[in-house]
């Protein structure tokens, strides 16, 4: 398949060939500079899904290393959309691939210099498959460098025969299409155009990792949820498939990359298009922080380009009307119940790094300093895990597990393991089925949420999660087994539920839909769940919840849920009443801007009665805050800590009972803080790094 050229070369190493070193040796980071690496579809990507993170990272001075896999050339007319003339112009699709990197590169030279105009260097990178690709350097930083792979989007809208079979990202991923050619932009050093196989895609992206070595790996949403039903179609997807096909590839790379040796990183998959499907959870000032470097990008930002290929004019000043950037949020975004007190008095915390659980402990309790972190047996693990302490000190760890399997397809499990409380023994994993066991569509199956675990006073182990239907499920684990998957019911739910074991022995299970909390509950201890929708919506003054809901127990009968306001970021405090029903006022507690869960606990000591709260605030650092569950009417005083922060933040009590705020850093090691004094109020003592 030549696509009706000549002499394009095709690159793709043998079934079981070995392959030989690559052609320009590997380079590792400097030690003391943290390794992110992002693997996407298109020249914008980041700027739309991941910013404000990259800004975040780029500015602590990590190495970046970003990867384009698709030429992006859509149908090469680098005219704003809105301009009714715009087809009038012929297509140049090698000037707008040119055009879109050159708006990229001028983005990101200003989010590290702050000078759209410094000076890259362009050159050609080969790996050992064959394949060329165009490697940009940012001269003032070079340790920022951007990759093109070039694919390209073959089919009759494109300009290519009707006989030549349509190929595009996905087709590749897939294995409908052998190869897929590429686009070579304008200015471009790569020499020529070349057909490139999955294997060998695959290989080159795994080279690139080991020259790179991650600590932190992003891609976009393997699995993004369906926006509508296509009876002969099945699910229509809410995002772009070549961002889905991306993350394929990107996974593809990271499992080889990790059969190799490699360190394991944090992974995230950050979700594209589907963003417009639930409130935003970006402030007004860092959605104008991101809006100005998309400006640029676009050439937007009133610059007198002097250049051919200024930047994305498709796009222009239209920034504001593709909601998908209002909000940056993961696929899997984690919890804040990853740090846990052992039996023997020691502190553990929980991640998932490159698909398998790693675990840090306490080398005795109350001591600054951990092992860590020891991978357990298994891997194929998406990023987030659920941490359930059991009645006498282990824990059930509760996951989702995701094998590819032939023709592009994938099977999605819930999966569990137990850890044996005093000597730290696991039973291996087992799977937990998955909501949409009673079909075998796999596209239904692939949509579930991240699950949320609990134990019950009885020992029961109760699992919770969404499902394909954008509802609740649940399962219960007892002493003769797995009970049937229960539908709790909801609509439109977001993907972040959490749960919480009251005294009274009940169980209640909180979430967020497009209008407000939803809140399932139990009348007695072996009880039925019911459903509370509407539960934020009593206070109209308040916006709509983004993310998850975190719940506290704040009296014998009652709770107190902690949430982020839509648009603003703040941290609101809705109460309950003694007679079951809530507030009208949700309390504002302040913390403008960041996103993610808060982390809260409760802690009565000396008479006092209060919650410790800790949260992700607008520049991705910890921050922290005490808060008396009865009586204060004024904003607690949030502290800030200069630490950088890749997931929401943990809390838990030693030993001693005092307080220990935990964070994993974008260099995926385990960061301390343990309470300094008597009084929480005081505040925390200098972070200890693992």
């Amino acid at each position: 398949m030549t696509f009706g050229l000549p002499e394009i070369p095709r690159f793709s190493p043998a079934q079981g060939e070995s392959v030989a070193p690559p052609a320009v040796p590997p380079v590792a980071p400097a030690p003391t500079r943290t390794s992110l690496v992002q693997i996407l579809a298109h020249p914008d990507d980041d700027l739309y899904f991941i910013n404000p993170d990259l800004q975040r990272a780029l500015e602590a001075g990590h190495r970046v290393t970003s990867i384009y896999l698709t030429a992006a050339e859509a149908d090469g007319r680098n005219i704003d959309t809105r301009d009714p003339r715009r087809m009038d112009s012929p297509p140049d699709y090698e000037g707008y691939a040119e055009a879109r990197q050159q708006g990229l590169r001028g983005a990101y030279a200003t989010m590290v210099t702050g000078d759209r105009e410094s000076a890259w260097a362009r050159d050609v990178l080969t790996f050992s498959t064959g394949v060329t690709v165009d490697r940009s350097t940012l001269l003032a930083a070079p340790h920022v460098q951007l990759f093109f792979f070039g694919l390209r989007i073959v089919n009759v809208g494109h300009g290519f025969p009707a006989d030549v079979p349509p190929v595009r990202l996905a087709t590749l991923w897939s294995g409908d299409s052998a190869a897929q050619l590429t686009l070579i932009a304008a200015e471009s050093p790569v020499p020529g155009p070349q057909e490139i196989t999955k294997n060998a895609l695959v290989r080159s992206l795994t080279e690139l990792l080991q020259r790179t070595l991650p600590d932190q790996f992003w891609t976009m949403d393997p699995d993004p949820w369906h926006k509508d039903w296509d009876e002969e179609r099945g699910p229509v997807s809410s995002d772009h498939q070549d961002h889905t096909a991306a993350a394929q590839f990107a996974l593809a790379a990271l499992d080889g990359y990790m059969a190799e040796g490699g360190r394991p990183p944090l992974v995230d998959h950050c979700v594209g298009y589907s963003n417009r499907m639930w409130p935003s959870n970006l402030s007004e000032d860092v959605w104008a922080e991101k809006k100005r470097v998309l400006e640029v990008y676009t050439s937007a930002d009133g610059h007198d380009c002097r250049h051919r290929y200024c930047g994305d004019l498709q796009l222009a000043d239209g920034a504001d009307t593709r909601r998908y950037g209002w909000s940056t949020r993961t696929r899997y975004e984690g919890g804040t119940d990853w740090l846990h007190l052992q039996a023997d008095g020691r502190l553990a915390a929980y991640a998932v790094l490159g698909g398998q659980v790693a675990v840090w402990t306490e080398s005795e309790p109350g001591s600054d300093h951990w092992s860590g972190p020891v991978p357990l047996p298994g891997g194929g693990l998406t990023p987030a895990l659920s941490v359930a302490p059991d009645r006498e000190g282990g824990v059930h760890l509760v996951g989702i597990h995701r094998t590819p399997c032939p023709g592009g397809t994938v099977e999605v499990d819930v999966v569990r393991m137990w850890r044996q409380a005093h000597t730290g023994a696991v039973v291996p994993w087992e799977s937990v089925g998955n909501p949409g066991d009673h079909t075998e569509d796999w596209r239904r199956r692939r949509e579930v949420g991240t699950p949320v675990a609990v134990v019950g006073s009885s020992g029961i182990l109760h699992v919770f999660m969404r499902n394909f239907g954008s509802g609740a499920s649940a399962r219960r684990l007892a002493d003769d087994g797995w009970g049937e998957w229960e539908d709790l019911q909801g609509r439109n739910l977001q993907d972040c539920l959490n749960a919480v074991l009251l005294s009274t022995g009940r169980i209640e299970v909180y979430a967020t839909n497009r209008s407000g909390g939803v809140r399932w509950y139990q009348d007695g201890m072996y009880g039925p769940y019911k459903m509370q929708d509407n539960v934020t919506s009593v206070d109209v003054d308040a916006w709509r919840p983004t993310g998850g809901i975190t719940p506290v127990q704040a009296g014998r009968s009652r709770s107190a849920i902690f949430y982020r306001e839509e648009e603003s970021g703040e941290v609101l405090c809705l109460r309950q009443r003694p007679d079951g029903r809530w507030s009208r006022e949700a309390d504002r507690l302040g913390g403008d801007g960041g996103t993610g869960r808060i982390a809260a606990l409760r802690q009565q000591a000396d008479g006092r009665d209060f919650v410790v709260l800790a949260r992700r605030n607008a520049r991705n650092r910890l921050s922290t805050a005490v808060l008396a569950t009865q009586g204060q009417d004024e904003a607690p005083r949030w502290i800030d800590h200069d630490v950088l922060m890749a997931r929401p933040p943990a809390l838990a009590r030693d030993h001693a009972g005092r307080i220990v705020v935990a964070t994993i850093g974008t260099d995926a090691r385990l960061r301390v803080m343990r309470q300094a004094k008597q009084d929480i109020a005081d505040g925390f003592g200098p972070p200890a790094l693992v």
